[in-house]
C-alpha cells in the first residue's frame, strides 16, 4: 500500500506530466460530489492561503486511514514537509509546512479561521459522502496544484572547467546590471556565501536566505541573509540592496540588540572613490559597527575564494533561490539565458 506521500506524488506527477487530465477529474468531481462542496473545494484551492489547499490535499492521502478529516493524522506534518519541497521542485507556490501555519500545536483542523476548509473537512468526515468522492476531490486538487506550476527554464548543466573567476563575475555583474528590485543582489551574495560554508566544510556553519519580498519584522529575520552556527544561533546578518544604502540604516541599532549582534553587513552599490569616501564618513559617525560593502568587490571575493566545483555550487544555489523565494519567472529564466549565452554550459 503507498504511503500518503507517495500518493501525492504520483497523482500530482501524472497530472504535470498530462495538463489534459484535470478535464476530466473535475468533470469525475461534478458527477460524485455536490455542487456546494465542489464550490468549497474550488474556493480553498483558489485561496491565496496555500497552507489550507496543501492540508486538504494531504488529508485526503490519508483516505485510506482515517475517518475523521478534521483531526490532524499521526505523521502528516512530515509529510506536509516533503510535499512542500516536491512542489517548489516542480516550480509550485509551496510552504514548509502547511500545518504548522494553520496551527502547529492542535491536531484539530477545524478552527473558524477559514470558513470553506472548515466545511469541507467537516462533510468529508460524515457519512454523507458518495463513493469515490473523496478519491475524485484529490484527483482534482492535485490536477489543479499541478496546472500552476510555472514555466521556468530548466538549470543547464555547467562546463566545470569553464567557471574561471572572470566568466563567472561577468555573468554576476550582467546580472547586476539587469534591474530586478533586488533578486539578483540578494540571492547571488546568499548562493556565493552558501557554496563557501560548504567548500570550507565547517560543521554546524549554514547560510540561509528569505523571500524577496519579505521584510525582515514579519520573518523574523535579522536581515536578508543570515549565517547560522549550531551551538552559537546567529552569528552574521547582511542586507542586501540594489537602492541607496543608507535606508537600510533605519532599526540597524535595534536589530543588533535583539539578535545579540557584534554587527551588521549592508551590501550594495557604492560607487565611485568620493562615494566611497562620504560612505566612511557616514558610518564613522554611527555609534555601531556597521559595514558597507560594494557588492561587485564583495561578490568577486566570494568568487575568488571559491574553487571551480563551488563556483558551479553558488551559480546552480543562486538558480534554486530565484525560483523559490521570488515570483517572477521571468527573473529566472533571463539568468539561464545568461548562463547559455556566456559559453559555461
Amino acid at each position: 500500500m503507498a504511503t500518503p506521500i507517495e500518493h501525492l506524488e504520483d497523482c500530482i506527477g501524472r497530472h504535470l506530466a498530462d495538463a489534459g487530465l484535470l478535464d476530466e477529474a473535475k468533470a469525475k468531481c461534478a458527477e460524485l460530489v455536490p455542487a456546494n462542496i465542489l464550490g468549497l473545494v474550488d474556493a480553498v484551492l483558489q485561496s491565496s492561503s496555500i497552507s489550507y489547499r496543501d492540508a486538504i490535499l494531504i488529508q485526503l492521502a490519508y483516505r485510506e486511514f482515517i475517518t475523521d478529516f478534521k483531526i490532524r493524522p499521526e505523521g502528516a506534518r512530515s509529510v506536509a514537509a516533503k510535499l512542500g519541497i516536491f512542489l517548489a521542485q516542480n516550480h509550485i507556490r509551496a510552504v514548509k509546512d502547511a500545518y504548522q501555519n494553520i496551527g502547529k500545536n492542535t491536531e484539530v483542523l477545524v478552527r473558524g479561521n477559514d470558513k470553506a476548509f472548515d466545511e469541507f473537512l467537516t462533510w468529508a468526515s460524515s457519512e454523507a459522502v458518495p463513493s469515490g468522492a473523496l478519491d475524485a476531490v484529490f484527483d482534482y486538487g492535485c490536477g489543479y496544484v499541478a496546472a500552476t506550476s510555472r514555466p521556468v527554464s530548466a538549470f543547464p548543466t555547467l562546463d566545470k572547467g569553464k567557471l574561471t573567476f572572470a566568466r563567472v563575475m561577468l555573468v554576476l555583474d550582467e546580472l547586476y546590471k539587469a534591474g530586478s528590485q533586488g533578486a539578483y543582489e540578494q540571492f547571488s551574495i546568499a548562493a556565493l556565501l552558501d557554496a563557501l560554508v560548504d567548500q570550507a566544510g565547517i560543521p554546524g556553519l549554514r547560510v540561509e536566505t528569505k523571500n524577496l519580498n519579505a521584510s525582515d519584522k514579519s520573518s523574523s529575520a535579522a536581515g536578508d541573509i543570515q549565517i547560522f552556527s549550531t551551538g552559537a544561533g546567529l552569528v552574521e546578518a547582511y542586507e542586501v540592496t540594489a537602492n541607496d544604502w543608507e535606508q537600510k540604516l533605519a532599526g540597524v541599532t535595534q536589530t543588533i540588540k535583539a539578535f545579540d549582534l557584534q554587527r551588521i553587513n549592508i551590501i550594495a552599490k557604492v560607487g565611485s572613490d568620493e562615494a566611497w569616501r562620504s560612505t566612511l564618513k557616514t558610518l564613522s559617525k554611527h555609534p555601531d559597527d556597521i559595514s558597507v560593502l560594494d557588492i561587485r568587490v564583495f561578490a568577486s571575493s566570494l568568487v575568488a575564494a571559491l574553487r571551480k566545483p563551488g563556483r558551479e555550487v553558488a551559480l546552480r544555489r543562486l538558480y534554486e533561490c530565484l525560483d523559490r523565494f521570488q515570483p517572477d519567472t521571468n527573473k529566472t529564466n533571463r539568468y539561464v539565458a545568461m548562463l547559455i549565452d556566456s559559453g559555461l554550459v
